[in-house]
Parts: C-alpha cells; structure tokens; sequence
C-alpha cells in the first residue's frame, strides 16, 4: 500500500506537537547549539582564547617586515651597492608602506628561501614563486602578482588572442620552452600548424615582427620588453600557459596573510603594481 508523502503544513504540525511533548530535549538542544557558538566564538584564531599570531604582533610591535629576495633575477630582484631593485623589491617595500612598518630585504639563495620561511628567518618570501602543492600544509600562497607564462605575440593588424586560432598558421617558439611543449601539444589537436623553434624568445618575436610567422607563444617578461621597441606587435590578453608568481608566507601567521592579501588587493587594483611592472619591464 503506498502512503501519500505529508504536506508541509502537516510536517510543521508534527514538529509542533513534537516541541510540546519534549520540551527539555529542545532547551537541552538550544544551550548546546549556543554553546558551540560561544566556544567558537572564543577559541577561534584570534579570538581571546584561540591561537595568536605572534609573528603579527612582532611585526606591529617592532613595526618591521622581513623579506626573503634571491638577487640573482632581474629585472625581478638584483643587487646594487645601495640595495636590491626590482620588480619584487618594490612590491616588497609597497607592501611595508601600506602596513605601516619598515620592509627588511634579507639576501639568500633560491634553495635557502623556504628553509628560511620555516625557521622564522623571514615572514614571507617574494622570488618568483609558483604555489607548490607539496608544502601547502604548512605555506601560504597569496594571489599571484604576475603570470610570467608562455604568452601569444602577434601583429596589431592580424592579432591572434587564442591558440585554437593558430590552424593552417605557424607559431614560433624558444626550443624547448614551456611554450615549445605547448605548441607540440597543438599540432595534434590543430588539423595543421606549422611550428617553427628558435634559440632565443628574442628570435621567435623577430620572426613576427619580419611576417615570418603568425604569432610567437614565449615568456611574458621578454614579450614586454620586446614589445616597449616594437609597437606594431601586442600580447594576448591572457596566457596560454599560466606561470603565477605568488608571495609565501606560513600559514600559521594568519592574521600576516590577511592583511598582505590586502594590501596586494589594493596595490593592484589601485594601479601601484602596473607602475611597477612597466617600470622595470619596458622602463616607462
């Protein structure tokens, strides 16, 4: 025998008659729920009970931020007798400047960066760092502040923003580039493009700019400074192979990383980050 399914209105009169049959399990029910609430409320991170983020009240105390910076990539990060400039550096000190507190550069290798990081030695790292899924139990990764992936360059008067419009074309490439891989992955999915590889990503835009070539997938720094010298050229509006560069912090300094995605939100949406960037990409 099938049974009709209640209505709500009968649901709700059920549930009624319920509440006055026991009404000690509800009261018992409402002081856990509010319990709960209350004990999250006062052991959440941050809140009087829960943990603190001591390298935050450090940082407010001292007013001072220290930066992990390998100076061996510009125009991300290189030294000077005065101290180190960049793309990075700048971001760096940026970011100091809207926290309210000093930025310290500490100079170290690319292998020492995260071991510093997890020793304390610095609060954050800012090199050119991609998220790695290996540490995100314990790094923090913020918002990427570049994407230095492989990038489609073509001409103005015949632009080329997606690689699917590349069919019956020719590409150029840096041989053995992570453009190159992606170019080889192309010719199987395209009925025919023609892919032509160079030593150099400075070659490859050449070859476009001369006509020999539709477009040119290479790394987004040299797009920019090819580009500052060759107007008639432009970039895709996004890349085809994404690199992001993000900034490490640990996870463990919580309220550190709120307020750096803050201040980058700001830095870039303000336009602060395209002064920077076109400062050291195309020095305008």
């Amino acid at each position: 025998m099938n049974m009709r399914p209640l209505a709500p209105a009968a649901h709700l009169t059920s549930l009624r008659c319920w509440v006055r049959q026991h009404p000690r399990l509800v009261l018992t029910g409402l002081i856990v729920l509010l319990g709960a609430i209350l004990a999250w409320e006062l052991t959440r991170p941050g809140a009087p009970f829960g943990p603190q983020d001591g390298t935050w009240r450090r940082v407010q105390i001292n007013r001072d931020l220290y930066v992990g910076m390998d100076p061996s990539y510009p125009p991300f990060a290189a030294w000077t007798p005065e101290q180190i400039v960049g793309i990075e550096a700048d971001l760096a000190r940026e970011i100091g400047r809207r926290l309210g507190v000093e930025t310290h550069i500490l100079i170290m290798g690319f292998d020492s960066l995260y071991d510093a990081l997890y020793t304390g030695m610095v609060d954050m790292v800012i090199a050119g760092l991609q998220p790695n899924q290996a540490l995100t139990e314990w790094v923090y990764y913020s918002q990427p502040y570049f994407d230095a992936g492989q990038v489609l360059v073509s001409p103005v008067s015949a632009p080329i923003d997606d690689m699917r419009d590349l069919d019956g074309k020719t590409l150029a490439v840096e041989m053995a580039s992570a453009g190159d891989q992606a170019a080889q992955r192309w010719t199987r999915r395209l009925r025919s493009l023609t892919v032509q590889r160079f030593l150099l990503p400075q070659e490859a835009l050449q070859a476009v700019a001369e006509g020999q070539a539709a477009a040119a997938l290479v790394d987004t720094i040299s797009a920019h400074q090819y580009l500052a010298q060759h107007p008639e050229l432009r970039m895709a509006d996004r890349t085809a192979v994404a690199a992001p560069y993000t900034i490490a912090m640990r996870k463990a300094n919580f309220r550190l990383t709120a307020e750096v995605e803050r201040a980058l939100k700001a830095i870039k949406a303000d336009g602060t980050l395209d002064a920077i960037l076109a400062r050291w990409l195309t020095g305008s």
